[in-house]
């Protein structure tokens, strides 16, 4: 090796030396912050208390108790006079506990009940015209079946198909009948010829139906008619007898047999006949496939005929409102025949059922405790409302009052919480997942703490325990018992928290000791690499000792060739 080259070398090692030395001290460096870690969690697990169980001599203590030869009493308090009497030293609370009759309100949640619901239009039903406009600027169909309609102000409504039920209310209110509208109002006399005429028999006075253009008549006799079905055909015909006969269809729809001109036998042969047709709400409005958007009703016509016109509009690059006829909700509907709350058959009161001994105890207990200071303000009005008050101050029964029985328990609800869960479901049904909670009442034996605080005369028996007892309302001297009692819910209450605490402790425990297992791991792999280091410092070492050797020997060698 020449002299450039040794030289080169020796360099090269000494570089390489100081860089195992610098990385030597920052592995110690890292080896005491790791100590300092685990010094750190020594701390920490020597700060930590131990939890220690309960002693149930904590939770144990001495009670007086005595029989009055109803009840056993307990003594719960007791402290001396603060002034001085001559029969008395203590006032003391004494408890037991029995069973009172107490109401109580509870919520039940989705309950499922099922009613009528009635519902309520903005267009008059007594009108030839029955249907209300609205201005939209924009409509079209979607892929869906459903309609879309743009409003004047921007907003979209979409339009579905009405469910059965929707649809029950809207044909209802077209034909006029039930509680929308009034059957003797708008009676109108229409002449209408029938072909493909049948009977059920083979002539009028025997037959039970008749069919004309596949309608059904179905034929009554004045007096099996419902008042309401009297009344309408009371302003149909005069001087209608008990034993007149009609042939009347679905739709309220009626054809009195006597004006039936033809000679029997003659209308099943002849397919033209002319008949006197009355109908007991006049033309009202169209019937049809209906949509609704949950406010309105618009038949499918009307819908397809604004999406019509808005293509036309829109084919004619034209912009301007169409219109459709629409049937609007005016507001919630009412809830009557209320019948069930989920399985559960539900009844109404009447005056009968409120003279029954045990329901009158019930319903006058529900009322007082729920008007008492831990009742329900809600809950009482809503009981009150089914009462009045008559001239002498007594409540009179007058309606409005539920029963069902469930899981063999006779409960009570009132009229106005059926109407505040009733029509708050979620789905089409109107039944299922009703979000407001029902309140309901019942009347039961509850175990009751009665306590009574007053003036007594305690005697001790020398020894420092109270032996007697005469109290300030009863002139009886009671023996008392000395009992030891140990107060099982507060010492399980504090094994529990032991055993909370105990399980935490134990969890930080596991948690320190897995951090010093991590941290003595790390500090093994930086000693490990400390003593690699160090051999490495030894090679180095004796290499440049070698190198600098030959580094002498080659100036040694120098001087002696130049010296001389």
């Amino acid at each position: 090796m020449g002299m450039a080259a040794s030289q080169a070398r020796y360099i090269a090692l000494t570089a390489r030396k100081s860089n195992v030395e610098y990385e030597g001290q920052q592995i110690n460096q890292a080896r005491t912050a790791l100590a300092n870690q685990t010094a750190n969690l020594f701390n920490q697990m020597m700060g930590m208390s131990v939890p220690t169980p309960p002693s149930t001599t904590d939770y144990t203590t001495i009670q007086y108790s005595f029989s009055d030869g109803v009840n056993n009493e307990v003594l719960s308090n007791y402290y001396q006079l603060g002034t001085a009497d001559s029969e008395y030293n203590y006032v003391v609370t004494t408890y037991h506990n029995e069973k009172v009759f107490t109401g109580s309100k509870k919520k039940m949640s989705d309950p499922q009940i099922q009613t009528t619901f009635t519902h309520h239009y903005s267009y008059d039903p007594n009108s030839t015209n029955n249907n209300d406009t609205r201005n939209i600027t924009k409509a079209w169909k979607n892929a869906d079946g459903t309609y879309a309609m743009q409003a004047t102000d921007g907003s979209t409504s979409i339009y579905r198909p009405a469910t059965e039920k929707e649809l029950e209310q809207v044909q209802a209110i077209n034909k006029g009948n039930g509680e929308y509208a009034d059957t003797t109002a708008g009676v109108t006399t229409t002449t209408s010829k029938f072909s493909d005429v049948k009977l059920a028999g083979a002539n009028i006075a025997g037959s039970n139906s008749l069919t004309a253009n596949g309608t059904t008549f179905t034929k009554y006799r004045y007096d099996a008619l419902d008042e309401k079905q009297k009344a309408a055909i009371d302003s149909m015909f005069a001087g209608t007898g008990a034993a007149d006969e009609f042939f009347i269809d679905e739709d309220g729809n009626a054809i009195k047999v006597a004006e039936i001109t033809v000679a029997e036998g003659a209308v099943a042969a002849d397919p033209d006949v002319t008949f006197n047709i009355y109908n007991p709400q006049g033309a009202g409005i169209e019937t049809g496939n209906y949509y609704t958007d949950g406010k309105t009703f618009v038949t499918q016509a009307d819908l397809d005929k604004a999406v019509q016109t808005y293509n036309e509009y829109e084919a004619l690059d034209k912009r301007g409102p169409n219109e459709i006829n629409v049937i609007t909700v005016t507001d919630d509907p009412t809830f009557s025949n209320y019948y069930a709350i989920g399985n559960c058959i539900l009844t109404e009161l009447d005056a009968a059922d409120l003279e029954e001994e045990d329901t009158k105890a019930e319903i006058d207990q529900i009322i007082k405790d729920m008007q008492g200071e831990n009742g329900d303000t809600t809950a009482a009005a809503n009981l009150a409302a089914c009462f009045d008050t008559d001239a002498n101050g007594n409540l009179v029964y007058k309606g409005g009052l539920y029963k069902f029985t469930m899981n063999g328990k006779t409960y009570y609800t009132t009229k106005n919480d059926l109407d505040a869960s009733a029509g708050t479901s979620i789905v089409d049904n109107d039944i299922d997942v009703q979000q407001e909670k029902l309140n309901y009442y019942s009347a039961d034996y509850l175990d009751t703490r009665v306590e009574e605080t007053q003036k007594a005369l305690l005697e001790t028996d020398g020894q420092g325990r109270f032996k007697t007892l005469k109290l300030e309302n009863d002139s009886t001297t009671y023996t008392l018992n000395t009992e030891t009692v140990t107060d099982e819910d507060a010492y399980n209450d504090a094994m529990n928290r032991y055993y909370y605490e105990n399980a935490v402790y134990e969890k930080n425990i596991s948690d320190i000791n897995a951090r010093t297992e991590i941290i003595q791991a790390q500090d093994r792999t930086l000693e490990l690499r400390l003593e690699q280091l160090n051999t490495e410092q030894n090679a180095l070492q004796n290499e440049m000792e070698a190198v600098k050797k030959v580094v002498d020997k080659h100036v040694e060698l120098g001087f002696k060739t130049f010296g001389g």
